[in-house]
């Protein structure tokens, strides 16, 4: 479930999906020592392998370490969290209104103020999405 929050046809880790029918497409590259070395020194510091360096690269993917991508996953969780916990305030809030129920304006404020700083955290994280 976390990479899907990635929000890359690439995983972040381990092996690509299965594709149905299989990969049909092969490309074959050749490097000389010092492009090799560059790649898999990449690939190294990503947590990935070298194919799936060059892939990513080509692709567009934001070029992340796995500790990087680990901590964005978890950022978009947290704020998944963080939203779902809002929507069950707010539903409340509606609630409480729609009873003719006395809701001080403090209670909205801070709602409508978590609101807009989860908004900004969401705005960030889809900012290091984007290559």
């Amino acid at each position: 479930m976390a990479e899907d929050l990635t929000m890359s046809p690439v995983p972040s880790g381990g092996r690509s999906k299965r594709e149905p029918g299989g990969r049909q497409h092969v490309t074959k590259v050749r490097m000389n020592d010092e492009e090799a070395g560059l790649v898999k020194g990449r690939a190294v510091v990503m947590g990935i392998s070298p194919p799936r360096c060059l892939i990513e690269s080509a692709i567009g993917v934001p070029q992340y370490t796995k500790t990087e991508r680990q901590a964005l996953i978890r950022e978009l969780l947290a704020v998944r969290w963080l939203l779902a916990n809002m929507t069950n305030n707010v539903n409340q809030i509606a609630r409480a209104l729609n009873m003719d129920e006395l809701v001080p304006d403090s209670q909205i404020t801070a709602v409508l103020s978590a609101v807009e700083r989860a908004t900004d955290r969401v705005e960030r994280a889809a900012d290091r999405l984007t290559p």
